[in-house]
């Protein structure tokens, strides 16, 4: 009996060894847990290059890009955490719509904890108290995954897309609840991805419903307190219930804790605060979108194993696994432009992972990104312009990637991650470059001058050739400028919108003549990824003297 015991132990004990070593694999278990606070160290102990950190905030300076602070976490310490002026580490932050992620992590939790059965229960069922209006199958069928993936098939109508008005509808009613399940039902659940800020709410309001506390006193004692979060700032409605979908006011440092919990697997102190298979499930994809992004548990995925909290303006917390990377933004920026940290992102902080193990110490280049952190934080917007004029420094002399082209004397810069050199090149072309999904394409053009051809009228030009294009649709300008190059040569500069299939694309573009050539630059891209990104690539065409 003695022995049988003992090997029963020793199987149990093996056991809870595997299932321990489960939890972080692929992925090193942390030196330390930023409970009380972060530690920081130097970009290259991380095996990270400061130059390319230092080259994204030269960048966002140069543009006076609406960024308000970055911070970049590898491998558990903090490598960056710069402030626009006036803000620093301690002043919170509306996050918008990345409070989606963390009212799906409370889901999560009364799941784990038995609040709530799973997610494949009826939404009504939660309140049975109400008689909902417009009343159907669809309806009774629609769960608490439906919620989750923005799925639910309700007709909601209260995002961006819509000028928010079914959220003002909401707000304006005598009961939020009520409004949203008398929603008549668009489609079937299930089957489309709507994105509707009054889904969130009623997940808040099932969590209250359930637990007996609102969204934030929930998350106070099983998210925030073990994390060491304090000063949450998250509003309720006028019956009290906490909105959900989004007004989380906090600190980035603490916007990256919560991303560290995912990074890690639930763990946190090495207690468990959400189940890894809640982690798992809410960052892999559930419904597409129709766009370059697919959706999960109210997390945004890539496909490739990472993932997101986004939030108006350009809020964001990216969680790259397979980097070891969190990275945070919080922004000011206008739609046009709110994905400009995902491109950072990509352009910068993940390339800037060089090793994963230390590399030398670059003293210099760390001591230039210091420098340039201080600038940012003290120094307000005017005093800025004063100091790019000062310095001349176009933001195209940041991009690494550059074609020379000796034969007739000019070159330009594009973006390295354009990694695939495309063959199928049209007449013209001399040089064409693309990313791996498609877009951006980076080209290069030169031809003799069209006759009487003015150097204003390139853009007319180029949209009549868009017009001829059976495979182009709905082509316009949107904007065409004379310019100067940074050498002094005059050239023409255009964006023009159009549609290929069911994508929303913008060519942008600059012409300039040179004994009796044109010269174009053009980048075709999503009309989602920022101007100034597609802009600084072609307006860095240069001439030699």
């Amino acid at each position: 009996m003695i022995r049988k015991n003992a090997l029963l132990l020793f199987v149990l004990i093996l056991a809870a060894l595997l299932m321990w070593n489960c939890e972080w694999a692929g992925q090193d278990k942390p030196d330390y847990w930023p409970t009380k606070n972060w530690k920081t160290a130097s970009p290259e102990s991380q095996g990270m290059d400061s130059a390319v950190l230092l080259n994204m905030l030269e960048v966002i300076w140069q543009n006076d890009i609406k960024i308000d602070s970055v911070l970049v976490v590898r491998n558990g310490y903090i490598v960056l955490d710069a402030y626009s002026y006036p803000r620093d580490e301690a002043d919170i932050h509306n996050i918008y719509s990345c409070s989606k992620s963390v009212t799906s992590a409370l889901v999560g939790i009364a799941i784990d904890q038995g609040y709530i059965k799973g997610v494949n229960q009826p939404v009504l069922d939660f309140f049975p108290e109400r008689v909902a209006k417009n009343l159907d199958a669809d309806k009774e069928a629609m769960t608490l995954a439906h919620l989750l993936t923005m799925s639910s098939g309700l007709d909601c109508r209260d995002s961006y897309r819509y000028h928010w008005i079914g959220l003002e509808q909401m707000k304006a009613s005598a009961d939020w609840v009520q409004f949203m399940i008398d929603l008549p039902m668009a489609k079937e659940p299930g089957t489309h991805f709507n994105y509707c800020n009054g889904a969130t709410f009623l997940l808040s309001a099932v969590l209250q419903q359930k637990t007996g506390l609102d969204a934030l006193s929930f998350a106070e004692k099983h998210l925030f307190k073990p994390l060491g979060i304090s000063g949450v700032i998250w509003p309720s409605n006028p019956q009290g219930v906490t909105v959900g979908y989004g007004k989380i006011h906090m600190r980035p440092q603490d916007m990256a804790k919560f991303g560290f919990l995912y990074l890690n697997n639930g763990l946190w102190d090495d207690k468990r605060i959400i189940s890894s298979r809640w982690i798992k499930d809410s960052t892999r994809k559930h419904v597409a979108t129709n766009g370059l992004l697919d959706y999960g548990y109210q997390w945004w995925t890539t496909g490739a194993g990472e993932y997101g909290a986004m939030g108006y303006g350009g809020q964001f917390i990216f969680v790259v696994p397979r980097k070891n990377i969190i990275a945070v933004f919080t922004s000011n920026l206008d739609l046009k432009n709110i994905f400009i940290p995902s491109v950072l992102l990509r352009s910068n902080i993940i390339p800037s992972v060089k090793s994963d193990k230390p590399l030398p110490e670059n003293l210099q280049e760390q001591k230039t990104l210091k420098d340039l952190m201080a600038l940012w934080q003290k120094t307000s917007p005017k005093d800025r312009e004063k100091i790019r004029e000062k310095t001349g420094k176009a933001p195209s002399s940041l991009l690494p990637g550059e074609y020379v082209n000796n034969a007739y004397g000019f070159s330009a810069r594009y973006d390295p991650k354009l990694t695939i050199t495309d063959h199928a090149m049209k007449p013209g072309q001399i040089f064409r470059k693309k990313a791996p999904q498609g877009v951006p394409i980076f080209s290069i053009a030169l031809g003799d001058i069209p006759q009487g051809l003015a150097l204003k009228d390139t853009g007319n030009f180029l949209l009549k050739l868009y017009r001829k294009e059976p495979q182009i649709k709905d082509p316009e300008i949107r904007k065409q400028e004379l310019i100067t190059l940074s050498d002094g040569t005059p050239a023409n500069y255009g964006e023009i919108t159009w549609r290929y299939r069911s994508f929303d694309l913008v060519t942008v573009a600059v012409g300039a003549y040179k004994d009796d050539k044109i010269i174009a630059v053009t980048v075709v891209g999503s009309q989602n990824m920022p101007t100034e990104y597609l802009a600084g690539m072609v307006k860095s065409l240069k001439f030699k003297d």
